[in-house]
């Protein structure tokens, strides 16, 4: 029997198809020769996740992304379809689906997190969902708080360059150039200082080695009569001894008794108390002393000048009187 053409054109497409279909779901990972199963998830926002992308337990492949859906009552809530074609996971029905970011550059996938439960998720089932941060939502969160620094560092720096800058004028300036310069001028005179004082230590070495020799032969001099030393410290402790022991005390409150005495006797003579104080104080004797003494010196002025009226001397016995 002929096969007609067309029959033979129309089995090639057909295999062709199918090697198409196949070939599309090996690529996407799915073997269709194995039972699937689809679970679903709720989310009010699904954060870029398409069709195709990766649903993972741990990191491990276990089927994709099949449906993205609204749901229809206008809730504004996603419905998305998962296929599992591993069938040999188990997902307990209390397991939580995470969208979450895949790699940096910012591919999303479903990752599910196996609950504890014994009962495992069939055909049809929906698991809890949750939407993890985007990866672009950490970094903003996590530059947030830099940012905020940042900007209150260059309000500070802009704060900081203001004053400065209204500190830093023209007078200011020169008078720090000027200051500038006398710390360079005395650094200058410091190094002028130095010099010479390096010059003079070469000059005069030797005469300090010399000072050091001799201060090391009093040292050692010292040490040599260490003996004697100790024993005239002894000796002037025996002295101190013997004062502090001796009637030294005494003898000191019985001269300020004296002294308060001859005190007091003073204070009476200033007083006119007493023979003595009449005599230093009574102005009168002081009078008559006085006109005595005068009336003294002019009888001796007399006798110098008339001698014979007072001596009268004569070899014979007579003589004529003045």
């Amino acid at each position: 029997m002929k096969i007609r053409r067309e029959v033979k054109i129309g089995v090639v497409v057909l295999v062709a198809i199918c090697l198409l279909f196949f070939g599309l779901n090996y690529l996407k990972g799915i073997n269709v020769f194995t039972h699937t199963k689809k679970v679903y998830a709720v989310y009010t926002n699904t954060s870029g996740l398409v069709p195709s992308n990766f649903v993972l337990v741990n990191g491990f492949q276990v089927g994709e992304v099949q449906h993205i859906d609204l749901r229809p009552d206008a809730s504004g809530r996603i419905i998305v379809t998962m296929l599992i074609t591993n069938n040999q996971v188990k997902i307990p029905k209390n397991s939580i689906a995470h969208i979450i970011s895949a790699d940096l550059l910012g591919s999303k996938a479903i990752q599910i997190d196996l609950g504890t439960g014994t009962s495992y998720a069939d055909e049809g089932d929906t698991l809890a969902a949750v939407t993890d941060k985007s990866f672009k939502d950490e970094v903003d969160e996590e530059l947030s708080p830099l940012k905020k620094k940042t900007e209150n560092l260059i309000e500070s720096i802009d704060s900081t360059l203001t004053i400065v800058q209204s500190v830093f004028d023209k007078n200011t300036r020169s008078n720090l150039s000027k200051s500038i310069e006398s710390i360079t001028i005395s650094l200058k005179h410091f190094e002028s200082t130095s010099a010479s004082v390096d010059t003079l230590m070469s000059n005069q070495k030797s005469r300090v080695s010399d000072i050091l020799a001799k201060v090391d032969d009093i040292a050692t001099a010292l040490a040599k009569n260490s003996k004697q030393l100790g024993n005239a410290i002894n000796n002037l402790s025996s002295i101190t001894d013997t004062i502090a022991k001796s009637k030294l005390k005494e003898t000191i409150s019985n001269a300020d008794s004296a002294l308060y005495y001859v005190s007091k006797s003073f204070e009476k003579i200033n007083k006119g108390q007493g023979s003595l104080g009449l005599l230093v104080n009574d102005t009168t004797l002081y009078r008559r002393l006085s006109s005595s003494s005068a009336s003294l010196n002019a009888l001796l002025e007399d006798m110098k000048a008339h001698p014979k009226r007072y001596v009268h001397f004569s070899v014979f016995g007579g003589g004529k009187k003045e």
